[in-house]
């Protein structure tokens, strides 16, 4: 069943409220300000069941223009706006100014309500409808049928009702798979149940019991009762109002203006990119840290304006900014707003939100983020995410960008495995992502790193990991780098524990280092399985044939056993093949006294070898003897 929200607009005393009175025999003016004054100051809430049997919510907002942030606090998830208009008096300012923000707010469909027909005459009411017909052209209203009405003698009210039943049959219905938002309009407590919050469900579907966040203060509450137009209900749905019992929350935490969702579905935020629209009419052009009070849901925001590739924006012009507020904002991408003017409060344009987490832009990259931003105004879901990743720093977690597109899960899922075999983004685990572009420019600096690395340090065996990571991606973690070292492919690399190098790197010796690298293995090679200690091979230049020691052995023509001990590899070879053959000779294993009398060194020299022999895997000690792993 679809939940439909009619909402009223117009001026000042044109009969919004005591439209709806007639139309649903309730009082939406509750507070005795607005009854002493005999106008709206809040918002009012009704219902009404049509002639088919549909319910409808309705919301009425204040026409002064002292209230006009009561009425955006009220306009946004309307699918059908009535704009009341009286006979007598004609379309008047605040009927422009709400015509305006409804039509920033993206409303689709809406009926004229040409109310106190019972106060003009029938010449004077159709000069009023060519004058209605100038202001909604180019409108969504435009083609809005105009309905005469009486609130006071009932003319035109069962005609409304009939039309609004016409409509709703046309108005797609919500999804109700998205995860749920609520704007709160209203918080109060009620003795005996605590805080309780009114607002309008704008997506998704809430449930009795539902753990849930209130945003952007981070907040998490559970929902005790929920109350759809006065009555108990265990799920409420997307397109409904709805009274909400939560626990967990003190009436003073929560304020018109917060937003009830489920946890870790939104990402709140004090910056966002836009794309912006200023009205035809404006009272003034848009410049660049222009100061702008920034409405959405039901709530607003002080903000600056940082205009991307230009200095101001003139009336009826659109372009791409950057908003950047005093505080917390928790909204979403494709998200509508409007923007007033801080002083005075003058209604100047609004847009639609494009990204929810960026960076702070510079004017000197403007070209490539507003290229950037209009593939996220015109891309399919798939290209917003990849541009999201992108704005993040070409890796993010996928759990956390989830947030901000709010998609329901399985359609979430659907998003990204159509991009990663697109091979747009690579997994570096099982949240973390990295798009292609950024891929492609890491790997491209990683060689060039390397490749200066090789030149400068041509005996060392490769840079160190964790060097290399703190010059690469010194913001992530160690694994995340383990990771996207696997998915270099333009030059292979060489990865150890330690180190990484180009694969086609070989060592390299200058002519005295040769000479060095020489007398060492000789030394070594001479002295068999009784090398010498590595004082003395390192004597007389120590500090030169240290990094040529180290780059043989990074080289492997010798082998460390252990610390402090240093044998030649074909030693190592040769004591590999004598151990080889006592194996085959000695079923019961071989004992130390064997390798040592079989090789002819002293019981150190013997047992530094055995032992390197166990840790490479070659054999195993069980009691005194080696047998074969």
């Amino acid at each position: 069943m679809k939940h439909i929200l009619v909402g009223t607009a117009g001026h000042v005393d044109h009969g919004k409220t005591a439209l709806i009175r007639a139309l649903t025999g309730i009082e939406t003016d509750r507070l005795v300000e607005e009854k002493s004054r005999g106008i709206t100051i809040d918002l009012g809430f009704a219902h009404m069941t049509l002639p088919g049997g549909e319910t409808v919510s309705i919301v009425d907002v204040p026409g002064h223009e002292k209230f006009i942030k009561n009425m955006l606090a009220g306009a946004g998830g309307i699918d059908l706006v009535l704009l009341v208009i009286a006979a007598d008096d004609g379309v008047m300012p605040q009927t422009r100014e709400h015509l305006d923000i409804l039509q920033l707010l993206r409303a689709k469909d809406g009926i004229i309500a040409l109310t106190k027909c019972d106060l003009a005459d029938e010449e004077w009411q159709s000069l009023v409808c060519e004058d209605i017909r100038t202001a909604v052209a180019d409108t969504f209203l435009q083609d809005a049928q105009i309905i005469a009405i009486s609130s006071h003698t009932g003319q035109g009210i069962e005609q409304l009702k009939s039309i609004i039943q016409d409509k709703v049959k046309q108005i797609s219905a919500k999804d109700i798979k998205l995860p749920f938002r609520i704007p709160v309009d209203r918080v109060f407590s009620a003795e005996g149940f605590g805080t309780v919050v009114t607002g309008t469900l704008i997506e998704g579907t809430l449930n009795q019991g539902d753990e849930i966040m209130v945003y952007p203060i981070g907040k998490p509450v559970r929902v005790r009762n929920i109350q759809v137009h006065g009555k108990e209900a265990k799920t409420a749905y997307a397109g409904q109002r709805v009274a909400v019992n939560i626990s967990g929350i003190r009436r003073e935490e929560i304020t018109r203006g917060h937003v009830l969702a489920p946890v870790d579905t939104m990402q709140p935020t004090r910056m966002l990119d836009v794309k912006l629209s200023l009205l035809k009419d404006s009272p003034r052009k848009l410049k660049s840290g222009s100061r702008l009070h920034f409405h959405y849901g039901t709530h607003n925001v002080l903000c600056k304006a940082a205009l991307m590739g230009a200095d101001e924006l003139l009336l009826g012009q659109t372009g791409y900014a950057q908003l950047r507020f005093t505080e917390d904002v928790a909204v979403k991408s494709g998200d509508s707003f409007v923007l007033r003017y801080y002083s005075p409060m003058e209604t100047v344009g609004g847009g639609v939100v494009l990204n929810t987490a960026p960076k702070k832009h510079r004017k000197v990259r403007a070209e490539a983020t507003i290229k950037a931003l209009e593939s996220l105004e015109l891309g399919d879901i798939g290209t917003q995410i990849t541009q999201a990743i992108r704005s993040l720093g070409g890796i993010a977690r996928l759990d956390e960008l989830k947030k901000r597109f709010g998609l329901e899960q399985a359609h979430w899922d659907n998003e990204i495995e159509v991009i990663k075999n697109s091979s747009q983004i690579i997994f570096l685990g099982k949240q973390e992502v990295i798009d292609d572009a950024t891929l492609e420019s890491i790997e491209s600096r990683l060689i060039s790193l390397l490749k200066a690395y090789h030149k400068e340090h041509p005996l060392y065996e490769g840079m160190r990991k964790e060097e290399l990571r703190s010059r690469i991606l010194p913001e992530h973690r160690p694994a995340i780098f383990e990771k996207l070292l696997c998915q270099i492919n333009s030059h292979p690399l060489r990865v150890s524990d330690r180190l990484v190098a180009l694969s086609d790197f070989t060592i390299t010796y200058n002519e005295s280092q040769q000479k060095i690298r020489d007398l060492i293995y000789s030394r070594i090679k001479q002295g068999g399985y009784t090398p010498p200690s590595i004082d003395e091979l390192l004597s007389p230049n120590k500090k030169t044939a240290e990094v040529v020691f180290d780059a043989m052995l990074a080289e492997g023509v010798i082998v460390s056993t252990e610390p402090g001990i240093v044998f030649a590899d074909i030693i190592v070879q040769q004591a590999k093949s004598i151990l080889d053959d006592l194996l085959a000779q000695w079923d019961e294993g071989v004992t130390l006294a064997q390798f040592r009398d079989a090789t002819g060194t002293s019981r150190k020299f013997a047992l530094s070898l055995l032992e390197y022999f166990d840790r490479s895997g070659l054999t195993r000690k069980v009691g005194d003897v080696r047998i074969l792993r």
